[in-house]
């Protein structure tokens, strides 16, 4: 872990001294708290995403936790049916959310 020293007014440190006796933490925390919520860490990526979703799986496989309900197959036709009768709609339904509806 890295140390920051820092240089800060009077008045700021004894405010970050009164807020932190509030909250009933350190200075230190106070100032992780403030620092992380100014400089919050980028998205996950969708690589890092599938690559965390697939190690929590085998995870809980390991375990023996891990419940698979396979979906129930459809046949080519309905797909392609389903497929075609919702075709469109996604801009339609952009536009309703974004008008709030």
């Amino acid at each position: 872990m890295r140390q920051l020293l820092l240089r800060i007014p009077d008045d700021l440190h004894r405010r970050l001294t009164a807020r932190a006796q509030r909250e009933g933490v350190s200075i230190n925390a106070l100032a992780n708290k403030v620092l992380s919520a100014a400089a919050p860490p980028p998205p996950p990526s969708d690589d890092d995403v599938d690559v965390r979703r697939l190690e929590l799986r085998e995870k809980a496989r390991d375990m023996g936790i891990l419940v698979e309900s396979p979906a129930p197959s459809v046949p080519p036709a309905q797909f392609t049916k389903a497929l075609q009768a919702t075709e469109g709609v996604g801009p339609v339904l952009d536009e309703l959310w974004a008008d709030g509806r």
